[in-house]
């Protein structure tokens, strides 16, 4: 069962950048279709597709804005 909270996220295929953000998994498959069908991927569709929580992904966003790291450096699982 599908919670209102997931986000789901398209990631370049080096794991550096957030490509697209999307509410339904069929949202970001579209998404990424869509850019390759015009042509503006420059991986011609090598992406890595996440789901995870809104306060996740808003912990993520931070993390890169403030630190200017990368998505997998700031999507690590941090200890408590």
């Amino acid at each position: 069962m599908r919670t209102y909270d997931d986000v789901y996220l398209a990631v370049d295929y080096y794991n550096e950048n957030i490509l697209f953000l999307a509410a339904t998994s069929g949202e970001l498959r579209q998404k990424i279709l869509w850019a390759i069908e015009k042509g503006t991927l420059a991986s011609d569709g090598a992406v890595r597709m996440y789901r995870t929580s809104q306060q996740n992904y808003q912990l993520i966003q931070k993390a890169i804005t403030e630190y200017g790291i990368a998505f997998h450096q700031a999507a690590i699982p941090r200890e408590a």
